[in-house]
């Protein structure tokens, strides 16, 4: 057979060129069907991602919805001297609160010590914080220094600190309870053979233990601790300054937070809406659709979206009567005077009712979003499409290689009969010449 390499040096034609046109000619119809269908099908995937990734913010939005709860907000009107916190159980109103004196704790400092390297003498010291178990500090002969008392103390975990100060030539020990209020005192009594300036009672304080004091409404109260909790029912206090006048504190229901969760709400809806509206666009003129024109799963979530609006889940109101209206575009909107008016009179049923939509569109929504969900089975299916279309292309490639040695074998047989024929009409020429100068020499 002759090889493509010499295809045509028999004849003189140019058959090479002729064999690669046909199998171009012949493979173009099912090249740009399967590159067609390919590009269709990667744009769908795309879309579809597209689509996933839309109704998974959307999930979010709602799963804001489902999580409300009953809150309230404080404002306080110097929180340099006061903050605070409340939860559901704190009544909306005004409170004067005035900080008298912050809770303190106790603070002592040994006298002074030559050498913080220095034998203390080997022994047992107790040490207690109010009323507290006391431990048992032991120093042990060799370890028995200042330094080495410090570092028992911190490891005894018995709610003192224990720090090393230099005063001048000298070092002190400063014992720093870590608990405020007036019964939190320190107590360390040094045993037998220990140095006695070690002992509590003949320190310095440096810090009195003390309660808070403070005032609401004109009622003055005591605190052991700065951070006070239910003087007032769900209302937590931060004492962090004394304050010249008293301060005002107000608790409010919070209407913000739910109110800001339904305009997350209406984003993320808004968004799937235009993105569906894109994906499944029709131009009358052109008569060209979108990728995803007429596709039955994107008709299912623009049908599920707005039905949702109108269905009451676990509490009595629906979200159009909570204040979210649709546009004929389908997109929403949110009429915060109604929301406001609900909230201000009956959040407990607001809530619940926000609660229970975000429950029930967000459980529908992830039948589409979810890791297994309907988006992703469509996904799938396309993408086994795509590698369908691969081995459709590899059948390809074979046939065209069969295609192209059997046009190779065709032409090579005509190259070398063309051959042939040539080689005998020279041959007769040849013999016809010869034949014409016998013809002359007998004359």
């Amino acid at each position: 057979m002759a090889s493509i390499a010499s295809l045509g040096v028999g004849s003189g034609l140019d058959l090479q060129s002729l064999v690669q046109r046909l199998v171009s000619s012949e493979r173009a119809p099912a090249d740009n069907r399967l590159s067609r269908n390919e590009s269709s099908l990667k744009t769908q995937v795309s879309a579809i991602g597209q689509l996933k990734s839309g109704l998974a913010k959307l999930d979010t939005a709602l799963a804001k919805l489902s999580d409300l709860s009953d809150g309230r907000t404080v404002k306080v009107s110097d929180t340099a001297s006061l903050t605070a916190t409340a939860d559901a159980d704190a009544e909306a109103g005004t409170y004067s609160i005035e900080v008298l004196g912050l809770a303190s704790a106790h603070a002592l400092a040994s006298d002074g010590f030559a050498d913080a390297e220095a034998s203390l003498g080997a022994g047992e010291l107790t040490l207690a914080l109010g009323a507290n178990d006391p431990v048992t500090i032991t120093l042990e002969e060799g370890a028995d220094s200042l330094n080495d008392l410090r570092a028992a103390i911190n490891a005894a975990d018995a709610g003192v600190r224990a720090t090393i100060v230099r005063d001048g030539d000298a070092s002190r020990l400063l014992l720093s309870g870590a608990e405020t209020g007036a019964g939190q005192l320190i107590t360390l009594s040094p045993g037998a053979g220990v140095d006695a300036r070690l002992d509590s009672a003949v320190m310095t304080q440096t810090k009195a233990a003390a309660d808070a004091s403070f005032s609401v409404d004109g009622l003055v109260l005591g605190s052991a601790s700065n951070q006070v909790e239910d003087v007032l029912p769900g209302l937590s206090l931060t004492l962090k300054a004394e304050t010249e006048a008293p301060l005002e504190l107000t608790v409010s229901q919070d209407e913000k937070s739910a109110r800001d969760a339904l305009k997350g709400l209406v984003t993320a809806y808004n968004a799937v809406i235009d993105l569906s509206a894109k994906l499944s666009n029709f131009d009358p003129e052109t008569g060209q659709g979108s990728i995803l024109t007429g596709d039955a799963t994107l008709r299912s979530i623009r049908g599920m979206l707005p039905a949702a609006l109108g269905q009451a889940g676990a509490g009595k109101l629906n979200a159009i009567q909570m204040g979210l209206s649709s546009g004929l575009d389908g997109k929403i909107s949110l009429n915060e005077e109604t929301f406001n008016e609900l909230m201000s009179g009956d959040p407990s049923t607001v809530l619940a009712s926000l609660n229970g939509f975000g429950d029930a569109l967000g459980e529908n929504v992830r039948r589409y979003s979810a890791s297994d969900g309907l988006l992703d089975s469509r996904s799938e299916g396309l993408k086994s499409s795509l590698s369908s279309i691969d081995d459709q292309r590899d059948a390809l490639n074979l046939r065209m290689e069969s295609y192209e040695a059997r046009l190779q074998r065709q032409f090579g047989a005509l190259d070398q009969l063309v051959a042939q024929l040539n080689t005998t009409s020279s041959f007769l020429d040849s013999q016809l010449s010869n034949l014409e100068d016998i013809a002359k020499g007998s004359r």
